[in-house]
């Protein structure tokens, strides 16, 4: 197994579960230990009469446990990953799996393969017409009371929105949801997100707001829009396409590396975001994925991973998202990507897609030989030609970048938004610090 410490504590759901996985790493605390070429497993005596059965698979990193945790990885997991890596020779090796690792393996590859059936599965084309034009009259509907509302908003002004933050929007994001455009009703929901206690808020309100007309004015010229524009606006009003469609459409095969993965909750529904960088196509791509409840990911992405993978996109203009058609893991290893990026690269790109997709909102960017500075109580980080770009990150964040590169240059993959750029990962001298 090519994983290190350092790379097992990063998959921990937090800092408490990697404590903890630390603390099983220990020979004492497992009752049973046992490797195959497949998984792993083990029996960990916790405080009840039955002790706990951990299980790790090995192809594609994923974990099983009978404890009660919701945390994914659990700390048995990750203590069994830990121990595996620190004393391999305390595991026995067995030739073949017991009952319940075999089970849960089996299990996992008969996902796979029903997931491949439903993506060859022929659809009646009658019905889905049928239903595309019933969800596009609800739609179409929920769109003209939208842009009524829109209208009334800037006839009567905006100066008293503040007063009412959370009324200001409610009843026509709800209008939005009963019209099944959900896209609509989450640019609705973005207007709660605007600081209205500091000066500005009305340019960021106006903005928010002309965006909303600006999709709704485009769906309702559609006609006149080539067919990846179509879909863009298509998703933001709401219309979501099937994997198994995606999946369908031509991939992009490469060597792929996890550049970095944020996690983020809201409502008890997880979001995961993975970006990747395609080594010779020089492309992003974002893995978006939701998680409800104690749901658990299919696959564990590791920052610094690559793997040997064909990559499928969400069609539209200018697209980023995209889906793992099939990949394999190939290593783990410090970042070393060299891209001959600068920061005037980086408005260049971002006036190009936009004048593309005036839509997009996140700009993935690779800066190289860049330094990290401090100036007027800002943090910026300036390329080899001394151009600088203002950054999103917080203070704590920065320090730890700074205190990473040791102020020397370094290279630095993050995403542009909302005109400042937030750093996710930098790398030197074979060496990676994840921020995120």
């Amino acid at each position: 197994m090519q994983y290190s410490t350092e790379q097992i504590l990063q998959m921990a759901p937090d800092t408490p579960a990697a404590k903890a996985g630390q603390q099983l790493a220990s020979n004492a605390k497992w009752l049973l230990k046992a490797v195959n070429e497949k998984a792993l497993w083990g029996d960990c005596q916790g405080s009840g009469k039955t002790p706990y059965r951990t299980m790790v698979d090995l192809d594609n990193i994923a974990f099983k446990c009978s404890c009660p945790s919701r945390k994914f990885p659990c700390k048995h997991g990750l203590g069994l990953m830990l121990l595996y890596v620190q004393q391999p020779d305390v595991f026995t090796v067995e030739a073949s799996l017991p009952d319940t690792v075999a089970e849960w393996l089996s299990r996992r590859g008969a996902r796979e393969a029903a997931k491949d059936e439903k993506v060859q599965k022929p659809v009646d084309e009658a019905a889905q017409e049928k239903r595309i034009q019933a969800r596009e009259k609800k739609v179409l509907a929920g769109i003209e009371e939208l842009r009524y509302w829109l209208k009334d908003v800037v006839r009567t002004g905006i100066m008293n929105v503040p007063q009412d933050i959370y009324g200001f929007n409610q009843s026509i994001t709800a209008r939005m949801v009963d019209a099944q455009a959900g896209g609509l009703a989450n640019q609705l929901r973005q207007i709660n997100r605007i600081d209205f206690f500091h000066e500005g808020w009305q340019l960021a309100l106006l903005k928010r707001l002309s965006k909303i007309y600006l999709i709704t004015e485009a769906f309702d010229h559609k006609e006149q829009l080539p067919p990846e524009m179509v879909q863009e606006l298509q998703t933001l009003i709401g219309w979501t396409q099937s994997k198994e469609e995606v999946l369908q459409t031509m991939p992009v095969e490469d060597t792929w590396t996890v550049l970095s993965i944020t996690l983020s909750e809201e409502e008890q529904l997880r979001t995961e975001r993975v970006w990747l960088y395609g080594h010779n196509s020089k492309r992003y791509a974002l893995l978006l994925q939701f998680y409800a409840g104690n749901q658990s990911p299919e696959h564990l992405w590791v920052k610094g991973m690559q793997l040997q993978a064909a990559i499928a996109y969400f069609p539209g203009a200018a697209p980023l998202r995209a889906l793992i058609k099939s990949h394999q893991s190939l290593s783990v290893q410090p970042i070393d990507i060299e891209v001959a990026g600068e920061v005037t690269q980086i408005y260049e790109q971002v006036s190009g897609a936009l004048s593309v997709n005036p839509f997009l909102t996140q700009f993935p960017f690779i800066l190289n030989r860049g330094t990290l500075t401090r100036h007027e109580g800002h943090w910026w980080f300036k390329d080899a030609a001394n151009q600088a770009i203002p950054l999103a990150n917080t203070t704590g964040e920065c320090w730890r970048m700074l205190a990473f590169s040791q102020g020397k240059p370094c290279s630095a993959f993050g995403i542009y938004e909302e005109e400042r750029f937030a750093l996710h990962t930098l790398w030197s001298d074979h060496k990676s610090c994840f921020v995120s």
